[in-house]
């Protein structure tokens, strides 16, 4: 009953996988986890068939067979989340030294009940640990607590099998070995319940926080550029202005518009002013210092929080951003597009306290730069 119950509950964790893998994510680790546990509980129903008229030799041979192909296809799923994949060549030699000793076990009588134990388990045990190993160290950083709680699942699992063969051949001794074996076996099918079901929720768990994190970056991030977005600008003005208050700092912000270009896009098409865009946004972020922060707020608009703590610090440090976006180029067909940008700068809190207050004093000198002739940048006071 309890080996009825063990085939069960794979069954509908496996089907569980499965219909998760066909959803809007497309979860391949899942498809393959779920695969694995199909054929382990196929696996399970061919031994089973040995009680009801099928040979025992020919039943418990694919019946361990199955479930030995069972844990590659598991650890496959796994690794899928790594940029480790197993090699062919080695699990064909295992899966094939595995075949070859139920055959033998099963077809002679030698060691019959422990041929069946532990063939399927020596290869699963060495697939499980590397899959342990490779996802708790090269795991989705997204999901770093998930996949090292995965891995440490799969150490379990090999334990809880390795304890089991123990307990088995010290149960063999004796008399009564044969109910000593069963409830030993019995003890054990409950525990990989257990197992499986911690292992196949924290797959979920990882899937779940991919997900999450990709939503994240789709909110928070330029489809076109991949710099931040609008929104995410304003979560991190906001993390800048707390900081700058606590500590007595100031900060600069400097807001960028592409030079003419609407007549890129009538001249040239919208394809050659994505470049446009793409190349402004390249040129930006390989100028800019690490601590500075980019983002795309509009459609040819960029802004910048400047680490900067003096009105003309900042606007140095904008004078040469501008110049590494005019010295970008943009290849079209018959020649290239040149670009400039025209720039306002200014200066918490100097110039506001807030977003509101603070972009409008940048996005006003930036249309004095605009008006004074473009490709210039500007800072003082003057220019509002």
């Amino acid at each position: 009953m309890l080996v009825l119950a063990l085939v069960a509950l794979h069954l509908l964790l496996g089907a569980l996988c499965l219909v998760i893998a066909r959803g809007e994510h497309k979860s391949a680790a899942m498809r393959w986890w779920g695969w694995g546990l199909l054929l382990y509980s196929a696996g399970l129903l061919a031994t089973i068939a040995g009680a009801f008229g099928v040979p025992r030799p020919v039943a418990n041979t694919g019946g361990n067979t199955l479930v030995a192909l069972s844990s590659v296809l598991c650890v496959r799923g796994v690794l899928w989340h790594t940029p480790r994949r197993l090699s062919a060549r080695w699990v064909s030699v295992g899966i094939g030294a595995v075949v070859a000793a139920l055959i033998a076990g099963n077809f002679t009588g030698y060691q019959t009940f422990l041929v069946n134990v532990i063939g399927p388990t020596a290869i699963a045990v060495a697939l499980f640990l590397v899959a342990a190993f490779v996802i708790a160290l090269e795991g989705p950083r997204d999901a770093r607590r998930a996949c090292q709680f995965l891995a440490a699942m799969l150490v379990l699992a090999v334990l809880t099998w390795v304890a089991r063969i123990v307990a088995v051949v010290m149960a063999m001794e004796g008399s009564d070995s044969a109910e000593r074996v069963d409830l030993v076996m019995s003890l054990f099918a409950i525990a990989q319940m257990v197992n499986g079901v911690a292992a196949t929720l924290t797959l979920v768990w990882i899937d779940v926080r991919l997900m999450q994190a990709e939503l994240a970056r789709v909110a928070h991030s330029d489809a076109l550029t991949g710099l931040l977005n609008r929104r995410a600008a304003r979560l991190r003005f906001g993390e800048e202005a707390g900081r700058a208050k606590r500590q007595g700092l100031r900060f600069a912000m400097a807001v960028f518009d592409i030079d003419n270009f609407k007549l890129v896009n009538d001249r040239h098409g919208h394809a050659v002013g994505d470049q446009v865009l793409k190349a402004v946004a390249d040129a930006f972020s390989t100028a800019k210092r690490g601590e500075d922060v980019l983002a795309r707020i509009g459609g040819e608009e960029f802004l910048l929080l400047l680490a900067e703590q003096s009105l003309a610090g900042a606007n140095d440090a904008a004078e040469r951003l501008r110049i590494a976006v005019a010295r970008a180029r943009v290849v079209v067909p018959g020649g290239e597009v040149g670009v400039t940008v025209s720039g306002g700068v200014a200066l918490y809190p100097d110039d506001g306290a807030d977003w509101d207050h603070l972009f409008a004093a940048a996005d006003g000198r930036l249309y004095a730069a605009k008006r004074e002739g473009r490709d210039r940048v500007e800072a003082g006071a003057r220019a509002m």
